[in-house]
């Protein structure tokens, strides 16, 4: 015989049943149209991921070597300027244009995961020269991104650069431009990321029945990135009096790796039965930056002493503008 104080925990937990029933659908296999759904999305964050690491690959390499201002104006320690500090920055304009051109069989883009198809990227540099002999110089450049959050966006991020480069000046005269050979080896290390907010309603197809499926929830992409590269141009100029233009033609060699994830977390509910399923899913992608690629630079830099410099900057791809101020003593 079962006593009553066996059966208390039982009558207990049966009346919070009563009083606080589950979730429809939470707890039990989805249904073959649902779990196609979610299979579906789970490829299409994938696709994303490695349509934008990809993108993004491309760039890195040439972004990794942005902030270069100087003209080929080479300093020494016998006739002078012999030293010169300088701050900056600048933006690259990296474009993701066929975002839209992305095979998607479950997920729609304009349901809170979309990502811009033109992203400003900035760059805050620093950089310090010294003459070390006629005719050769040594410069040295920082970039630094401290970490930056933007609550209202979800989006977050960091990096921190550096750069040596050595130039040699192999012609210059009063009626002769100045030519100048340089070569530079640059790092950059950092990431970012993005948190989103998913929401859409779908019509989906199931074996030739539509199944009306919406899908809430949030996703973060991220991206983290160490790119190397090594590089060498040659730099032409002449002096205008106040305003010195120039322009420069080169390679880079490019090595490292960029790697994107895609962690999204929601609900698919069926409308038709109100029954609602979990939706979790974490994507990866590596790839490294492009091994070889050109280099173009044009600017003008004016002052006598005190310098602003606007330069622009391109791999034949992505462009590049930026601004700084040096002083030289």
């Amino acid at each position: 015989m079962i006593s009553a104080k066996t059966l208390r925990p039982f009558l207990a937990a049966g009346l919070l049943i009563l009083a606080f029933p589950p979730s429809r659908g939470f707890g039990q296999a989805p249904p073959p149209q649902v779990q196609s759904f979610i299979t579906q999305a789970t490829t299409d964050f994938q696709s994303l991921s490695d349509y934008v690491n990809g993108t993004f690959s491309r760039s890195m390499g040439f972004y990794s070597t942005l902030g270069w201002n100087n003209p080929p104006q080479v300093f020494d320690l016998l006739g002078g300027p012999h030293f010169e500090i300088g701050f900056g920055a600048g933006a690259d304009v990296i474009g993701l244009p066929n975002l839209g051109s992305v095979s998607l069989g479950a997920l729609l883009l304009q349901s809170g995961i979309n990502i811009p198809a033109v992203i400003p990227v900035p760059f805050p540099f620093a950089t310090a020269r010294v003459g070390l002999l006629n005719g050769l110089d040594a410069g040295v450049r920082v970039t630094y991104l401290p970490n930056v959050t933007i609550p209202e966006i979800g989006f977050a991020a960091n990096f921190t650069g550096w750069g040596l480069d050595l130039r040699y000046k192999i012609l210059d005269g009063a009626m002769l431009p100045t030519v100048t050979v340089g070569v530079s080896y640059d790092t950059l290390q950092g990431g970012f990321s993005v948190k989103t907010d998913m929401k859409q309603s779908t019509t989906y197809d199931y074996s030739g029945t539509g199944y009306n499926l919406d899908l809430t929830g949030t996703s973060v992409y991220a991206m983290s990135w160490n790119v190397r590269s090594f590089g060498a141009k040659l730099l032409v100029g002449k002096s205008l009096g106040m305003i010195f233009p120039f322009a420069a033609v080169g390679f880079q060699r490019n090595a490292g790796d960029i790697s994107s994830n895609i962690t999204a977390t929601g609900t698919v509910t069926e409308t038709s039965t109100s029954s609602s399923y979990p939706i979790s899913a974490t994507v990866n992608s590596d790839a490294g930056p492009v091994i070889f690629e050109p280099k173009y630079v044009f600017g003008f830099d004016l002052g006598e002493g005190l310098h602003w410099a606007v330069v622009g900057e391109s791999n034949g791809t992505d462009i590049a503008g930026s601004t700084s101020f040096r002083v030289q003593f």
